[in-house]
């Protein structure tokens, strides 16, 4: 039945194309051809460095993938080879990886369950894996794929009302990445996806094709470098070493406080790993007393005002909060900017922790206890 309902989705030969933009940048271009037996695609990408990829995916009746093969080109030139290529075969519940290693090649055997797919953040790929899972007829359907030779992570496909999906990685090396929502239509094409609430604020459109040739050739010398790179604040404070570890995602045209970021919601406060504070003494926070020691930094941004949450909880994505391992909450200053600041930036100023982007600054005042 789920192979019938699968062919059902496809015709004999389909193809599109995506858009994938990050505020005003547009960040990589993709196109696909997909048929009842395979899905075969390309795709330009400007971070953290320019690439031009060739995916292929042979599949399996029941829209399984049989075999992977990704082919890399390195178009923005620096360190490395020019061309890599590695491949996947999926067989019963063993995965057996060829990947390139120095000069030569490193074959690899990971046990698998049957029907993992690889992982590869391409929007025809995620387009079939909408069409796979709409196929079984269930509202949510779990997952896996293998996301490096040795790793695999667990997550899930769940309708969310007539043809949006969210796609979400939840267990594994990748648990956290997510969630995308995107529209998948009556003819399985996947039509438009957003990241927004993700760590990747992406927004995905299809289009009828791309200038793949064209853009190979502009995206060599365009890279976009790491978009969210971490970054660190540091401040003596009467002898206590205080620091904050942090992404630095960028505004890039988008407005940011009740868009990107959502009022009345927990925010990580930063992007990618979950912000880090780390003091060597007892400080005081805001009136809250802090032991020395690590925690987490989060901030639960209001039109009507901000709260500063430091979470005893270390180590983890920026997605995962837990209230529960809350230390303290305290009230911060909100002030509005003239000028717009780029670049998220925390720092220590004039006695007061500092947040800083788009035309919005918050501060705590921070004291050796």
């Amino acid at each position: 039945m789920l192979v019938l309902m699968l062919a059902m989705t496809m015709t004999v030969q389909d193809s599109g194309a995506f858009v994938v933009r990050l505020g005003t940048d547009t960040v990589a271009l993709e196109q696909y051809t997909h048929t009842a037996t395979q899905l075969r695609g390309e795709y330009v990408i400007r971070t953290p460095r320019s690439l031009h990829r060739i995916y292929t995916a042979d599949l399996n009746p029941d829209g399984t993938v049989r075999r992977w093969e990704l082919v890399t080109h390195n178009i923005g030139g620096g360190p490395g080879p020019m061309e890599t290529k590695a491949s996947v075969e999926f067989s019963g519940d063993a995965a057996v990886m060829v990947a390139p290693r120095g000069d030569s090649t490193v074959t690899s055997k990971l046990t698998v369950p049957r029907g993992t797919f690889p992982f590869l953040l391409a929007y025809g790929l995620m387009e079939h894996m909408g069409r796979w899972a709409r196929a079984t007829g269930k509202d949510s359907v779990r997952f896996i794929v293998l996301t490096s030779a040795n790793q695999t992570s667990g997550g899930y496909i769940r309708k969310r009302g007539g043809d949006t999906l969210v796609f979400m990685l939840d267990e594994g090396q990748l648990a956290g990445e997510g969630p995308f929502t995107f529209r998948l239509d009556r003819k399985g094409h996947l039509t438009s996806l957003t990241g927004k609430g993700s760590t990747l604020q992406i927004e995905v459109q299809r289009v009828a094709s791309v200038p793949m040739a064209q853009a190979t050739q502009s995206f060599a010398s365009r890279p976009l470098g790491q978009l969210s790179p971490r970054d660190t604040a540091r401040a003596s404070i009467s002898g206590a070493d205080v620091s904050v570890d942090y992404g630095r995602p960028v505004k890039r045209g988008r407005e940011i406080f009740g868009n990107v970021v959502p009022w009345n919601a927990v925010w990580r406060t930063g992007a990618n790993a979950a912000t880090q504070l780390s003091t060597t003494a007892d400080v005081v926070i805001g009136g809250a007393t802090i032991p020395a020691g690590k925690y987490t930094l989060w901030t639960l941004p209001t039109a009507n005002g901000w709260k500063l949450i430091i979470n005893k909880q270390i180590g983890q994505w920026g997605t995962e909060y837990h209230p529960d391992q809350d230390l303290a909450r305290v009230d911060a200053k909100v002030e509005t900017l003239t000028t717009p600041v780029e670049q998220l930036l925390i720092a220590f100023e004039s006695a007061s922790l500092t947040i800083a982007w788009d035309k919005t600054k918050v501060s705590v005042p921070i004291s050796k206890k």
